[in-house]
């Protein structure tokens, strides 16, 4: 072991560095031996030094004898360190030694693809004379020899071993292309193959280093890297760390510091939040996320946590308030969030320059920022105030009942989903609501040690065991609660709410069990008129037990509702004058049917304690419930604002309100959106579609550029102020909207004639890609969908595209405008950057997925990658380069826009015309000849030549033309994209002139005529005739002619190529 490592060791077990909530860390006797070397070895795979890690895995399993896990990872690096016949053998031992899982067998098949050493079961066969003996087996000597490693495809499919995208690269692309290297002799140590090889190192090195058992070590590397201000290093390790203990805080405490510290200010204060919600008494995460606060300009949240933090530790509070103190005055914005958005508004109207429209948008974000609710912080801080209660008076058993409760009553996490088929997006992090729930349970069980005869703690465990489907023992502590209780008010409200939770379990699993499932699948035919998606949709009725089962949980809810009524009434008398009432009267109108006397009560009870979250979710709920969707919105509009600022419920009617071009509607709600939230760019862009519906481009415009400020300057308040070559990496939505918006607004300027200006906003668009995330390619751009978007290929709702979409159709309408420009070479340029993000990235690998959407072919791009690459094809053909304008038509029709799928069909014609013509021009005629064989043709050729050139002379002297045909001819052939368009002169005196325009050569002779038919006044009358060309070089070519009208003919080559001929 090295003294690295054992420094880290001494630091993570004898100080502790790691105080997890869960899970301890591992003691001494808890590290596995050879757990280090083990480490090292994968520490070396990420940096590419194979024969370092296979000598580390070497002494990780001299320590600890026969650890399958240790074995894997040896025959993994002893592959990708070329040593194949060792790694086979250490991949097949891990199998014997009982290892879980597909991976040895995956880098077996690895292995033989990259060594040549195919063994029986993993082969093709076939005879020597074909496959020569470089990839023989071990068998050889049977007669048998293996053409090439066959993997079949479950191999490649996804489980919970590894993803597909990681089984289809180490096979498909690392594999393959060192397979191909080494048989072609090309060099394997450089270049992509060995860019392939430290890439499939790092994957699996990386799923490995999440081990559980290795997060201590991580951690403890994590805080000596952030003590040492290495940040990024530290983040890395932290990543690690977090696979295996999400909630601890410590180790999110050092994510939110090393972030703040890269000056990630709101990705900071997120993390700072996590970590106190793990330890809501943590004093430095308090002083730290006052430190991010204070960079938005948010003064309330920054006097709040250094107050917290003073009454935690008064000297780190005094050190560290003059430093945040300082950094809140010089960031704060004077000023109402509503002023500046105007600022911002009329500075876009008058045409100021965008930097300066930014930073007044960057002061609208503070100026909200100051006045936001987050529900992070605010479920912090209701937290905190419960637990320090707790912490107050330890054997008080109220104190823990109300944290529980309240843990379990947030325990549904809340969120907002604007966008369709998009996920409910969380106001807080939550590692699961179980969890949340069992230390509900635990904080209970504590307090019925204490009082075991505690009510409300008896019936809020009651809850919480039924959240966790233990049914029966909730109902136990639930009736025994009632017995003990009598009359007393605050036992029967809690009995009445748990009854009335129960039945409505019941009554929605019912429902449920009634319903008609139907199941999807999609696949693609190809037609003989073009490929089609083919959704097939299959529905189940309910079975006959499941009805029966609907029919026994009805009955089990109503005898419920019914046990539960006498104590619900009793509640109800109990509760006046609290919002209680209202809740429990509007169960008991609902059990009964009433659902006129349930709204109106719980609109009452909403108008008297406004303030009641409870009362408003549960007016939203049975406004949703009851079908009253645009009264769920406007409730929830309201009642979100009591936790967290959002304009969500709003924007999504405007969304409904949009898609039907209902735009007076819509821009009421969004004018009340922006009283509610001025510093969402989505309003924005929402009322730029609603005035480019209404014909007003140029406010359409205007709004589209506050869109896009607003957007630039949320980004820029959490990135560094100094622009860096290597800039920190983010999720691809932060881009989304104004990639979208950018888009919009070249469409707008399109509209205008303004080119110049149109490409800018492409342009700009890709210089997102460089900040986005690695694996950027296949993430779903939810935050670039906006409501004048239509569903495609016979969709009822619209999808999102992933990124590598996004970012090709910004290259593809670059690339037109730069055409249209005349810039051809630039145009070029563009397609191509396009195209790459299309099938072309997967050329001869075969597209593999499973059931859960797992694929190695999710992030190609769509449509505008497979338009690009129809016109670098185009290009391409049109400059000569055949084989190129082929590979760049691989696999687009299956995405390709159906108004270019006839062009698609004569351009692959043209191709394959234009590579056979090639094919016959750059052929050897004397191809496989010996030297005498090739003297001796040659010498024929001549004399042929001779002789041809004889007769052609004869016939030449003879040539004539009919006058029709004198005069010089434009040809064109009938498909537009063979570059063969030429000029051909015919004079009276039968010479002829035929002027290549692509190659830039010309043929001259003579050319002697076959007519039939005859011009009547300038009226073809079946004229048609053969034209024998005698070229000076002297060979003779024929073309066939067809008059149309007296200035055009149809011309046929002897190849048969058809053109149209215009006279000149």
């Amino acid at each position: 072991m090295s003294a690295t490592f054992a420094r880290i060791m001494l630091l993570c077990v004898c100080f502790g560095v790691l105080p997890l909530k869960i899970e301890a860390a591992p003691t001494a006797s808890g590290i596995k031996p050879g757990l280090m070397s083990h480490l090292e070895g994968l520490d070396a795979m990420t940096q590419g030094q194979f024969p370092e890690a296979v000598a580390a895995f070497s002494r990780a399993l001299d320590a600890s004898g026969d650890d399958p896990d240790y074995v894997l990872a040896r025959g993994v690096a002893e592959t990708l360190a070329e040593q194949f016949h060792p790694a086979m053998k250490d991949l097949e031992r891990y199998q014997r030694l009982g290892g879980q899982g597909r991976e040895a067998e995956l880098w077996t098949y690895v292995a033989e693809a990259m060594g040549g050493i195919a063994t029986p079961g993993h082969a093709i066969p076939g005879p020597r004379s074909l496959q020569g003996r470089e990839s023989e087996s071990a068998d050889s000597q049977q007669g048998q020899a293996y053409s090439f490693v066959s993997i079949p495809g479950h191999m490649i499919q996804g489980r919970d071993d590894y993803p597909t995208a990681y089984a289809s690269f180490v096979y498909y692309e690392m594999a393959g292309s060192y397979g191909k290297a080494r048989q072609g002799g090309g060099d394997k140590k450089t270049g992509t193959v060995r860019e392939n090889m430290i890439k499939a190192g790092r994957w699996f090195a990386k799923r490995f280093l999440k081990r559980p058992d290795l997060a201590p070590v991580h951690f403890a590397r994590a805080k000596q890297l952030h003590e040492a201000r290495q940040f990024d290093a530290a983040l890395r390790e932290i990543h690690f760390a977090r696979a295996a203990y999400p909630a601890d805080p410590d180790v999110l405490y050092i994510s939110a510091d090393s972030w703040l510290s890269l000056g990630r200010p709101a990705t900071a204060r997120r993390e700072f939040t996590m970590s106190l919600t793990a330890r809501t008494d943590f004093a430095a995460a308090y002083l730290g996320r006052a430190m991010a606060a204070a960079r938005w300009g948010d003064a309330r949240r920054v006097r709040a946590d250094l107050e917290i933090a003073a009454k935690l530790d008064a000297a780190a509070t005094k050190k560290a308030r003059s430093s945040i103190e300082a950094e809140l005055k010089k960031q704060q914005a004077e000023g109402s969030p509503e002023h500046f958005l105007t600022a911002v508004e009329q500075a876009v109207q008058s045409g100021t320059p965008s930097d300066q429209i930014i930073d007044l948008a960057v002061k609208v974000h503070k100026a909200t920022g100051e006045r936001r609710l987050r529900y992070d912080e605010t479920y912090q801080d209701k937290l905190r105030i419960l637990e320090d209660a707790v912490r107050a008076h330890p054997k008080n058993p109220d104190d823990l009942a109300n944290l529980a409760e309240y843990i379990i009553s947030e325990s549904d996490n809340r969120g907002e989903s604007v966008e369709p088929r998009r996920e409910l997006l969380t106001y807080r992090w939550q590692e699961s609501k179980e969890k949340e729930r069992l230390r509900a349970v635990e904080i209970l069980d504590r307090a019925l040690t204490l009082n075991p005869k505690h009510i409300k703690a008896m019936i809020q465990k009651a809850i919480a065991l039924s959240t966790l489907k233990q049914y029966d023992q909730a109902e136990q502590l639930a009736d025994e609660a009632l017995k003990l209780s009598g009359k007393n008010y605050d036992a029967l409200r809690l009995y009445a709410k748990f009854r009335s939770m129960r039945a409505n379990q019941y009554s929605a699993e019912a429902m449920s069990l009634r319903q008609t499932e139907c199941t999807s699948s999609t696949s693609t035919e190809t037609r003989h008129d073009g490929i089609y998606e083919v959704t097939t949709t299959t529905c189940y009725p309910p079975s006959p037990a499941d009805l029966e089962r609907a029919n026994q949980l009805d009955a089990a809810a109503s005898g419920l509702r019914d046990r539960a009524r006498a104590a619900m009434e009793a509640a109800v008398k109990a509760a006046r004058g609290t919002v209680d009432k209202y809740l429990i009267q509007a169960d008991l109108q609902l059990w009964s049917g009433d659902y006129d006397a349930a709204q109106q009560t719980l609109m009452d009870g909403v108008k008297l304690y406004p303030e009641s979250l409870e009362a408003q979710d549960a007016l939203v709920d049975f406004f949703a419930k009851t079908g009253q969707k645009v009264k769920a919105e406007e409730q929830q509009a309201i009642a979100r604002q009591l936790i967290h600022t959002t304009a969500a419920p709003l924007l999504r009617l405007a969304w409904d309100q949009i898609a039907k071009t209902a735009w007076q509607g819509a821009r009421a709600r969004l004018a009340a959106a922006r009283q509610i939230d001025p510093a969402d760019a989505r309003i924005s862009a929402y009322s730029g579609m609603v005035l480019e519906g209404e014909g007003k481009t140029k406010e359409a415009i205007a709004a589209f550029r506050v869109a896009l400020a607003l957007e630039e300057a949320r980004v820029r308040l959490d990135e560094p102020p100094i622009n860096s070559e290597m800039p920190l990496t983010r999720d691809p939505l932060d881009f989304g909207l104004a990639i979208q918006s950018r888009f919009h607004l070249a469409h707008l300027l399109e509209q205008g004639g303004k080119q110049q200006e149109e490409l800018d906003q492409y342009l700009a668009s890709l210089r997102y890609e460089p900040r986005m995330l690695p694996g950027w390619e296949s993430w779903q751009m939810f935050t670039a969908m906006l409501p004048d978007q239509k569903p495609e290929k016979g969709a009822e709702m619209i999808a999102p595209v992933n990124a590598a979409t996004l970012i090709a159709e910004a290259h593809l309408r670059a690339g037109k405008l730069f055409a249209s420009l005349g810039k051809q070479d630039k145009a070029i340029e563009q397609f191509s950057a396009a195209a790459r993000l299309g099938p072309q990235r997967m050329a001869n690998i075969p597209m593999v997925g499973n059931a859960q959407g797992d694929t190695n072919f999710g992030g190609l791009a769509g449509a505008p990658a497979s338009e690009a690459s129809f016109y670098l094809a185009r290009a391409l053909l049109a400059k000569g380069d055949v084989e190129g304008a082929s590979n760049a038509l691989y696999e687009i029709g299956r995405t390709i826009p159906e108004d270019l799928r006839d062009d698609l069909n004569q351009l692959n014609m043209a191709i394959a015309r234009a590579h056979s013509q090639q094919q016959q021009e750059q052929q050897d005629p004397y191809a496989g000849m010996s030297q005498e064989q090739r003297s001796y043709a040659d010498r024929q050729y001549q004399r042929d030549r001779e002789r041809q050139q004889m007769a052609a002379r004869q016939f030449a002297s003879k040539a004539k033309v009919v006058p029709e045909l004198v005069g010089v001819w434009e040809m064109s052939p009938d498909n537009k994209f063979l570059p063969w368009k030429k000029t051909l002169t015919i004079e009276s005196n039968a010479n002829f002139t035929i002027a290549s325009h692509n190659e830039g050569s010309a043929r001259r002779g003579k050319v002697d005529v076959q007519q039939a038919g005859s011009m009547a006044q300038g009226v073809p009358d079946n004229v048609n005739g053969q034209m024998m060309m005698f070229d000076e070089s002297g060979s003779v070519s024929t073309m066939w002619y067809e008059f149309i009208d007296r200035d055009r003919m149809r011309i046929t080559d002897l190849d048969g190529t058809l053109y149209e001929a215009r006279r000149r």
